[in-house]
């Protein structure tokens, strides 16, 4: 069985965590993504990289792309389990 752990993103500082434990008493302020195990997270790291490069990532569009890869995940498990 897949682990998987939490995502956060801070796009004031451009952070973005992997983590098991909930994100509470930190300096930085990060917003609460979903979950991810460690290769779905890599995915979304990789395809982030490729469309941004050394731009920055709105909250907004980070989102965008954890759903789109957390669709496309979910849709290949269900293709694999068939």
């Amino acid at each position: 069985m897949s682990k998987y752990n939490y995502v956060y993103f801070d796009a004031d500082n451009q952070k973005v965590r992997w983590t098991q434990n909930v994100t509470e008493q930190i300096d930085i302020n990060y917003e609460y993504i979903g979950k991810m195990t460690r290769v779905e997270f890599d995915l979304l790291v990789e395809v982030l990289w490729e469309v941004f490069e050394d731009q920055d990532i709105e909250l907004k569009d980070f989102a965008k792309y954890y759903k789109d890869i957390r669709i496309f995940c979910d849709k290949l498990k269900v293709i694999i389990d068939k």
